[in-house]
Parts: C-alpha cells; structure tokens; sequence
C-alpha cells in the first residue's frame, strides 16, 4: 500500500530527468500517472517505467507555452483516469549563450512561455477540475535556486523561477477554501540535461559541489522525493511555500575548501 493509493498524478516536462523521477516515485507510491511532454521518445521511455510499477500511465505530447494543449491534456486525463488529485507543472528550459546584454526577444518569449506562462495555465486549469470534483488536490510546480539568485547569463530564467515562487502563493490563497494546496520545490544542482553543461565542466562541476553543504550534486530521486511528500494528505497543512531541495546551497555563502581548512586549523590546535 502506499500513500497515493487511488490517486490521478499529472506530471509536464515528464520525458527526463526530474519529471520523469516524478513520475516514477508517484507511480510507486501507489497512483496512476498522466505524462507530458513535446519529446515523445522521452515520454515513452517514463511510460515504461511508471509500468514497471504496475500502474497505468497516459503519455501525451503537449507543449505547455500553448494554453490549449494543456487543456487537451487534462480532459484527456480525466477522461483516462476519472479524475486529477495531483498536477505538478515541471516543464522548463533555459536560455543559452546570451545575457542581460544580448538578450533577444525571442529568446526572452520563449522562456517565459514555458516557465511562467506554462506553470499559471497548467496550475489554473488542474485547480479548476478540482475543485470541479470537490475532493482537494495538490497542486506544485518547480521553481529553482534560481527563485533566489541572480544570474547575468539566464536573466528569463531567473526572472520566470521567481515569478513561479510567486504564483504558488497566490494559487495557495485562492484555493485554499476547496482543500487544494499549492507548494514550489526549488531544486539545487540536479543532475539533469539542463545542468549537464555545467557538469561537464570539471573544474565548474567541483566548484559547484563545493559551494553545496552536503557535497554532492543532487538527483532527480532526491526531487522526486519532496513532490511525493507534498502530494501526499501528509502535507495538507503545507501549501504557498517552496521547498529547496538543494543540499544547503541557499542557506547562505559557503566553501567546502575553507570549511575543511578551518576544521584542519583547529585540530592543529588541540
């Protein structure tokens, strides 16, 4: 048995990496998973594995910029399913080789489309089948460190995380009196194809696990694992709020090399 027994999970942006954790882990803990996503070969590919853990998937392809195909894609799940208790708004991109200086706006439009834009329609047209159905739900979307940051190469980027840390506020006030509540995860540096050029870089990569507390880039599962709790009746008393799962890189300045430096210094002195 486990704690999303009987449930609907819709997952956006569900074809890899934290999307498709999502999927998996809500498969796992016991619902029936609705998967979207513009790679097709990617959504097949989570549709196997939320099979794997005996539950039935829907995959449809949906680019989350346009409000109609995110409309299709619940009708079409809960004409699948009978009904959605939980939509996580995952999808994202960032921009590349640009900042506040060169910026174009397409670039721009493009970014906001899926990352702000897409995250509102997906939340707003989930929350209207709930409370449709009068039976609660929970409602998440994923923001980033980059809620809390700023960055002068991915100025939409940051701009639209932000805007999502918002949204879920206003999402929690409002739904609040039909029991839907409405969190953010804001994931550090995950392991996905979005950080991969980051990684690929040794001596960025270092550098980013140096400036993370527990010493580690993080996975996709440890993402997954904050968007099971949420969704589940566990969490009922948590909504407007964003959960950083990011190893401690927002609690504030750090550096692995000077925090061991310290620790060798001071058994120098005992």
């Amino acid at each position: 048995m486990g704690h999303l027994d009987g449930k609907v999970a819709l997952v956006t942006g569900a074809a890899s990496g934290n999307g498709r954790a999502m999927a998996v882990r809500f498969a796992r803990d016991g619902a029936d998973v609705a998967i979207a996503d513009i790679d097709t070969a990617g959504l097949e590919e989570t549709a196997r594995l939320v099979r794997q853990q005996e539950r039935r998937v829907l995959a449809v392809e949906c680019d989350v910029a346009k409000k109609e195909d995110i409309d299709r894609l619940v009708a079409e799940t809960v004409r699948t399913f009978g009904g959605l208790h939980i939509a996580v708004a995952n999808a994202g991109v960032v921009e590349r080789e640009t900042d506040c200086f060169t910026m174009t706006e397409e670039q721009w439009d493009r970014t906001i489309s899926v990352n702000l834009k897409g995250v509102f329609f997906t939340l707003q047209a989930a929350a209207n089948q709930m409370r449709a159905q009068g039976t609660g739900g929970r409602l998440i979307a994923i923001a980033s460190i980059m809620a809390e940051w700023g960055s002068a190469g991915t100025p939409a980027y940051c701009a639209s995380k932000g805007g999502v840390k918002q949204l879920v506020r206003s999402f929690a006030l409002a739904c609040a009196p039909y029991g839907i509540t409405c969190n953010a995860i804001g994931p550090g540096f995950i392991e996905t194809q979005m950080t991969a050029p980051l990684r690929e870089f040794p001596p960025l990569a270092q550098y980013l696990i140096d400036r993370t507390p527990v010493g580690r880039i993080g996975t996709p599962e440890d993402v997954a694992a904050v968007a099971s709790f949420l969704a589940s009746d566990e969490a009922s008393f948590v909504t407007g709020t964003i959960v950083f799962p990011d190893g401690g890189i927002t609690a504030g300045l750090y550096s692995r090399a000077l925090a061991m430096a310290r620790e060798q210094a001071a058994q120098g002195r005992s």
